[in-house]
């Protein structure tokens, strides 16, 4: 029973992955780490796509929520974020001394940096701090997070091809989940549906 459980397993995962090759790979598009990934860095990890060309990909891991506020690790900020109230994130193993934010809703007006998928928008500027944690209503519509993910010229595409990631396409509601820590099963699960719906 138990080997059978396995293959099944396995032949689920691939399927998963031939789909996920199948998919486009581009800015937005959420990086859905396979249940077989082990790598530590992006177990169960849900990674939002800010760029990806003939380079390489940069992203941000989008769920996992730490305990820390951004000014326990960022002492910068003090004074910056009166009115925030928001955790930090870490964002990825790269750089993780560097803040990046992800802004939507009425603080997007202030953002000097590209919108990535659905009025969601990207930067790194703390100059623009006070006024978006003054217009975002705390994470309903700003995120910190330290770190990020990068990947070089056709690493990221080798890796969804030997089924450690999957696609899904990027949406605000997924990139601001009201509960990060569940996003990845919620997210693995509508990568299963695509699948299943997708033509045969």
């Amino acid at each position: 029973m138990m080997r059978r459980a396995k293959l099944w397993t396995a032949a689920a995962l691939t399927l998963l992955a031939v789909s996920a090759g199948a998919q486009t790979l581009e800015t937005g598009a959420l990086l859905v780490s396979s249940p077989a990934l082990a790598d530590p860095n992006f177990s169960q990890s849900v990674v939002l796509v800010l760029r990806h060309d003939d380079n390489g990909t940069i992203g941000v891991v989008v769920n996992r929520v730490t305990s820390l506020e951004p000014t326990e690790v960022f002492g910068e900020l003090d004074g910056l974020l009166e009115r925030y109230e928001g955790r930090l994130y870490r964002g990825g193993p790269v750089a993780p001394t560097q803040l990046l934010f992800l802004v939507q809703g009425l603080a997007a007006a202030v953002v000097d940096g590209p919108v990535i998928v659905d009025n969601v928008f990207v930067s790194g500027n703390p100059e623009i701090l006070p006024e978006l944690a003054a217009l975002a209503e705390n994470e309903e519509g700003l995120r910190l997070y330290a770190g990020h993910a990068e990947w070089r010229g056709n690493q990221l595409a080798r890796e969804i091809e030997a089924g450690s990631w999957l696609i899904l396409p990027g949406s605000a509601d997924l990139v601001f989940h009201a509960d990060p820590p569940r996003l990845w099963r919620e997210a693995l699960a509508l990568t299963a549906e695509a699948v299943a719906a997708a033509p045969r």
